[in-house]
């Protein structure tokens, strides 16, 4: 007979983590061998802190914006659980050292909407770069809820130098913001136009959470040449980021992508960054832009008949 009250077999938990457990309707998620591995891993890292030090420390950037009327934003809770279950410690010691938060408020298009989200972004990157500076911030995990045109403007101003990693925010409540790693990694292609030598114009197309739909562009670049960077063998889909090495494929072709555009077409002096993408995906866009090498990149939001550019990084 097992022994419900021995120790091997006590799990001790929070009153929202006993509710989502006990639920009947999710007593498939959690069968006994799981909550024993739930509670060994959680043990595994604890020892890892109190005896190792083998935790990575790590500060939080945190940037949440308006979604149907309300703030979505990365909990203290949900941050302090998925790193540990990849080994990483949060920086608690003050708020300067151990967890960074952009609030963005308002309505996306609204008046002075993305000026004032830009200097909200810029405000707290500020502080980041300051405890870079100072030392007391060697490490950097991201949880971003934003509008793609923001997210990519994030990702260009985070600092190559300093060690970054970000997490994508999944639609499975019992994945939140822990990186799935099944299945097989996806693979990304790059397609370009014939060569232009006086073009000043480029159209750099990121298709995938969805498809572009190239009938929304404006007039003035619907004739321009295009980069696109798509899955390679699957169709765009909302889902398709769950596995980190899909998002360094991502980061090492979008590259690629952007090097094709300065080859192919290189008189063009403005780029137009029209991006159907997941929040990692828009982040990564964002630090392959080099300030010193490229030209100036409008980023367009989709709007009801076209998509509209709404901001602009290096220029």
């Amino acid at each position: 007979m097992v022994d419900t009250e021995s120790e091997e077999n006590l799990l001790l938990l929070c009153h929202d983590c006993h509710k989502i457990i006990d639920h009947p309707d999710h007593i498939d998620f959690f069968p006994p061998e799981k909550l024993l591995e739930l509670k060994e891993s959680f043990e595994r890292r604890i020892e890892m802190v109190t005896e190792n030090g083998g935790l990575t420390r790590t500060a939080a950037l945190r940037v949440g914006s308006q979604i149907r009327g309300s703030l979505a934003l990365a909990s203290q809770r949900e941050i302090a659980e998925t790193l540990l279950a990849v080994n990483y410690l949060g920086l608690v010691e003050t708020q300067r050292s151990g967890d960074f938060t952009c609030r963005i408020h308002g309505a996306a298009g609204g008046r002075g909407f993305w000026e004032a989200a830009q200097q909200a972004i810029d405000d707290t990157l500020d502080l980041v770069r300051q405890a870079i500076n100072s030392g007391d911030v060697e490490h950097i995990c991201v949880f971003a809820i934003a509008p793609i045109p923001l997210l990519v403007y994030l990702g260009w101003h985070l600092d190559d130098k300093t060690p970054t990693r970000i997490f994508q925010k999944h639609r499975n409540q019992f994945t939140g913001w822990s990186w799935a790693d099944q299945g097989d990694p996806v693979e990304f292609g790059v397609s370009a136009m014939d060569p232009q030598s006086d073009v000043e114009d480029v159209v750099l197309m990121c298709a995938v959470t969805s498809d572009v739909n190239t009938a929304l562009l404006p007039e003035s670049i619907a004739d321009a040449p295009r980069v696109e960077i798509r899955p390679v063998d699957l169709a765009p889909d909302p889902t398709l980021i769950s596995h980190e090495r899909s998002l360094a494929n991502f980061a090492v072709q979008w590259r690629a992508a952007l090097a094709t555009a300065e080859s192919r077409y290189p008189a063009a002096r403005r780029w137009h960054l029209i991006a159907s993408a997941p929040v990692t995906v828009a982040i990564e866009a964002g630090r392959a832009v080099m300030r010193d090498a490229h030209p100036s990149v409008t980023v367009y939001e989709r709007g009801p008949d076209s998509y509209e550019g709404v901001l602009k990084i290096n220029g």
